[in-house]
C-alpha cells in the first residue's frame, strides 16, 4: 500500500518526499500533543 503512492513509486522523487515530509509532521503532531499532555496535567 504505501510502495505505491499517487502513481509514483516509493522511490520516485516526490513519493519519497512526501514520506519524509508526512513523517516529519506525524511526528511534530505526537511531540505536540505530549506537550499539551503535560500543560493539562500541572
Amino acid at each position: 500500500m504505501m510502495g505505491y503512492y499517487s502513481g509514483w513509486g516509493m522511490m520516485g522523487g516526490i513519493g519519497t518526499f512526501g514520506f519524509t515530509t508526512w513523517l516529519v509532521v506525524f511526528i511534530d503532531l505526537v511531540l505536540l500533543g505530549l506537550w499539551l499532555w503535560k500543560q493539562i496535567n500541572k
